[in-house]
């Protein structure tokens, strides 16, 4: 008797064990091992900087894998705490933050923290949430009290200032009210707004984000400032041609003719040394990991799983299409690091908590449905 409740506890185990989606996991860690090539090509081959983005790395996945057992029922009761917590770190940084280049944006808590990277889980984590409790059709009271949800941290963020993380925040809890079911009417009329409101959004900017768009207009109105970003990460995508000019002989690069060529504008090491064949394969590994979490959310039981695994998988589809947009000089620079590949601390653990709930939301379906 008690050998047969072990062979089935054994059995029952395996079958957790089975039912993860170790496409996905296979995916995520062919983009860590590239990163690591990348890492030390962008860091002129010193180890310090490729250990410290190692450990993170290894940290992150690990949390991945933590949060992937965890029933996505108990993730989902961790929304408003975290909502609640991001808004205090963010409301610290104001206050205490760390400021560099005019901008508070990070915490020393005996480590150098960025909590706007927070609200990219929490913000539509809570949206969902609450969401989630509605059993009739979405009022349009229920889609304001979602934009109220992702308002108050957006002005936050806002007021660091750091628009562009702002924006990405913003996006990840309007992408809850997409999947939720937002009426296009709404999305059209806003969009119209938006645009229509233009001049006095214009004047609300600060110099600065003035300057970049102008910038982005015309690179070479300032080359040696603004504009030298977008103007070298053309020349080094340019120059790598079809095939690349060979690993660790990018010339743009190992010139450091490209500032940043470890965080945001790493693609350049890329393309310069892989060309777009190399590249291109990095797109196809975005692609695969898009469409995999394109059908956790299609395959999802419940709002909650459906919304959430829905804007985890477009905001990630956001920063990549953002960081090599900024990068070719067709969207401004606004510090948008290329997911999994640049160096990053808080941003790589975000994401992979991100992926670990997409695993989580999944497992539920396929070992243990409707519960």
């Amino acid at each position: 008797m008690i050998q047969q409740q072990q062979a089935s506890k054994l059995r029952q185990f395996w079958q957790y064990l089975l039912n993860f989606d170790y496409l996905l996991i296979l995916l995520l860690l062919c983009l860590f091992v590239i990163n690591g090539f990348i890492q030390y090509s962008a860091n002129d081959q010193v180890m310090t900087r490729m250990y410290n983005d190692g450990v993170y790395l290894g940290i992150s996945f690990i949390i991945m894998l933590v949060v992937a057992g965890v029933h996505i029922n108990r993730i989902r009761s961790f929304a408003l705490p975290l909502y609640i917590i991001s808004l205090i770190l963010i409301a610290l940084v104001l206050v205490i933050g760390v400021k560099v280049n005019g901008a508070r944006r990070w915490l020393n808590l005996g480590l150098r923290i960025q909590p706007s990277e927070l609200c990219k889980l929490s913000v539509p984590l809570l949206v969902a949430y609450v969401l989630s409790f509605k059993d009739h059709a979405l009022s349009y009271k229920d889609y304001i009290l979602g934009f109220v949800i992702i308002a108050i941290p957006f002005a936050l963020i806002a007021k660091q200032p750091d628009l562009g993380t702002g924006i990405l925040v913003f996006s990840a809890g309007f992408f809850v009210l997409f999947f939720a079911g937002l009426p296009w009417k709404v999305m059209i009329i806003s969009l119209i707004s938006i645009i229509a409101s233009s001049p006095l959004i214009w004047g609300l900017l600060k110099d600065y984000q003035k300057h970049r768009i102008l910038t982005l207009i015309d690179p070479q109105s300032d080359p040696l400032g603004k504009g030298y970003h977008i103007i070298q990460g053309v020349i080094a995508i340019g120059s790598g041609g079809l095939h690349g000019q060979g690993y660790l002989h990018g010339s743009q690069v190992h010139l450091n003719f490209i500032p940043e060529k470890h965080t945001d504008f790493v693609v350049t090491v890329l393309a310069e040394e892989f060309g777009y064949i190399g590249v291109g394969i990095i797109l196809a590994l975005y692609l695969l990991i898009a469409l995999r979490g394109l059908r956790i959310t299609r395959l999802a039981q419940d709002r909650f799983s459906q919304t959430m695994a829905g804007s985890i998988t477009l905001s990630f589809i956001l920063y990549v299409l953002i960081n090599m947009g900024m990068v070719s000089g067709i969207f401004p620079v606004v510090g948008v690091p290329l997911p999994l590949i640049s160096y990053g601390g808080t941003a790589t653990i975000v994401i992979m908590i991100g992926f670990g709930i997409l695993l989580s939301i999944d497992h539920r379906r396929r070992y243990h449905p409707l519960k």
